[in-house]
């Protein structure tokens, strides 16, 4: 199992598991954990590590999927899962004895461990509990996946400098020329 990626308590099983790959049903299920949190007022997965994180889940939503338990591409992490008990998904009606039904379907739907099929975002944000709150006209959604390729970019400090710059230049609509960025006293480019 893999070790610290992001905040533990919502961080999805998938990340846990070391799937090779994983998207933006990540960001759903860690959702579904602030959510869960907002409705009973502490974090719905304490996990004191990450093996402890899995446990405390399976204890909740019972043992994943045999097909899901078979994407894992760690040997290691698929002999700890297996060697696991079996266990029960429990009515998270109980656990959440003040949510209305809709908020619980809501949760149900968000905290799936087969990521594909977990509620999308824009099937969450149509929801009939958070209907109060949903409006098509302004709820835009991206044209295309953004790159964070440039993230593992090896780049100098002094490159970096001059691209974010350049950036604050675009954003405030000014022309800027390499020279000109050179001779800011914030921007010191080291030969």
């Amino acid at each position: 199992m893999t070790g610290y990626v992001s905040t533990r308590y919502y961080r999805a099983p998938e990340i846990m598991l070391t799937w090779q790959k994983y998207d933006v049903e990540v960001d759903i299920w860690s959702a579904g954990c602030i959510f869960a949190e907002m409705l009973e007022g502490k974090p719905l997965f304490p996990g004191k590590d990450h093996v402890n994180q899995f446990s405390i889940i399976t204890e909740l939503l019972g043992t994943p999927p045999d097909d899901v338990i078979n994407t894992i591409a760690s040997e290691n992490t698929l002999r700890f899962v297996k060697s696991l008990p079996k266990r029960e998904r429990q009515p998270l009606k109980d656990k959440f004895k003040n949510a209305d039904a809709p908020a619980i379907d809501l949760l149900e739907r968000m905290l799936v461990f087969d990521p594909k099929k977990r509620i999308t975002a824009t099937n969450a944000l149509a929801h009939e509990y958070l209907a109060p709150y949903h409006d098509p006209t302004d709820e835009p959604v991206a044209e295309e996946k953004f790159d964070w390729s440039f993230n593992d970019a090896d780049l100098a400090v002094d490159t970096w400098k001059i691209m974010m710059y350049s950036e604050i230049l675009d954003y405030h609509n000014v022309d800027s020329n390499p020279q000109a960025m050179e001779d800011q006293p914030f921007i010191k480019c080291e030969s």
